[in-house]
């Protein structure tokens, strides 16, 4: 206790409610956030409906100040983290708090007791719950509204988490491209990839949607196995992706590029439902759900978000790789224009993936977000 600050435990349902107003309190004055659907929140810190559980544990601390809800934070054991890495890191997410440093020190430390009492001796994030899930704490890029599947951030809570002790492990970049004009050396490098009798591309087949699902992140799995920080997605994860993906995907949403036959790469884009969803306050009860289903029936998006996106690692080093990248980006500038799209959101890279970084500059110019992962070493 500190300053009339307590943090409770939110164990099975009780104190739920408090959890999830957490962020209506932090946000209250932030135009930009967007309230994600209470359902979807209840459902992610829920070991019955998120596949995280079946691979990992995780507990949720609520910081109170005077009975009142001010601050959360999960930390969480990934058991295939540490299979993957072996360097007895676990994880926090969900952080949200408001501008007081004294909250962000006893959750961060609330926290790191959790995971030293597991044997842990370093903490990272925020993750929640997965480094495949939302990740990072927006430091850049204050103005402008999340894309889906995207945290939010005051520009505060970056530097309550340096104040409890944490320092910067990694960045990750945001970049939003205008179909309206795109760059033309993206397209003299599609076009090359277009003209080679090597590859073909294709639609995702919704009639075999599960199993055109497993061969992208499968690529995808492959594409991403060197970089920082990688825990691939589990089979349960793939299900879980799948069915959650399935009621606003369309066959052209989705790419998978062959190389001889071979899957070789893939792209995967979702209509960016925070357009939707940004008047609803959470709540789809008793309207805003009957909103949301006439607008994915209708197709009624303005943005979208590059989901994922990636090259087999034998691919590359290939003279092909930059025009197969490019191609996969050219394509779904075609269909942003098709759609009139004001932006469409090429999310998340991490900073040092140059040739990702490089191809996003090109097509999209700067950042417009910057979202960092901070760590810090688990005291005693």
């Amino acid at each position: 206790m500190h300053n009339d600050v307590v943090i409770e435990d939110m164990i099975g349902a009780e104190r739920l409610n408090d959890w999830l107003s957490v962020p209506h309190t932090v946000f209250a004055n932030d135009p930009y956030w967007v309230a994600p659907l209470r359902l979807s929140e209840k459902e992610r810190v829920s070991p019955r409906h998120n596949p995280f559980f079946k691979f990992g544990d995780a507990t949720f601390f609520i910081a109170y100040r005077n009975g009142t809800p001010v601050g959360r934070i999960s930390a969480q054991v990934n058991r295939l983290h540490l299979e993957q890495h072996g360097d007895s890191t676990g994880h926090f997410g969900f952080f949200d708090c408001i501008d007081d440093p004294l909250i962000a020190q006893a959750l961060v430390a609330a926290a790191s007791s959790w995971l030293r009492a597991r044997g842990l001796k370093k903490i990272r994030g925020p993750m929640s719950l997965t480094i495949n899930q939302e990740i990072g704490v927006l430091v850049d890029g204050f103005h402008a509204p999340p894309a889906f599947m995207m945290p939010h951030a005051t520009s505060t809570m970056g530097k309550l988490l340096e104040t409890a002790g944490l320092n910067k492990a990694m960045d990750v970049l945001c970049y939003r491209m205008s179909p309206k004009d795109p760059p033309p050396i993206v397209e003299r490098l599609a076009n090359l990839a277009r003209a080679s009798d090597q590859v073909s591309t294709r639609h995702f087949n919704m009639r075999r949607f599960n199993d055109e699902v497993r061969v992208a992140l499968d690529v995808f799995n492959d594409a991403w196995s060197e970089n920082w920080g990688f825990v691939p997605f589990d089979a349960a994860e793939i299900e879980h992706l799948a069915k959650e993906m399935r009621p606003i995907m369309r066959g052209k949403f989705g790419r998978i590029v062959e190389i001889n036959g071979e899957p070789a790469a893939m792209m995967v884009v979702l209509p960016d439902l925070n357009n939707e969803i940004a008047t609803f306050n959470g709540r789809l009860l008793p309207m805003n759900w009957l909103k949301l289903a006439t607008a994915i029936y209708m197709d009624k998006w303005k943005t979208a978000r590059i989901l994922l996106l990636g090259i087999r690692k034998k691919y590359r080093r290939s003279h092909l790789a930059p025009a197969i990248l490019s191609m996969l980006v050219s394509d779904y500038l075609v269909l942003g224009r098709e759609y009139d799209l004001d932006w469409v959101e090429f999310s998340w890279i991490l900073e040092t993936n140059e040739p990702m970084v490089k191809l996003a500059e090109t097509a999209a110019g700067p950042a417009c977000k910057r979202y960092r992962v901070y760590e810090g070493d688990i005291a005693g």
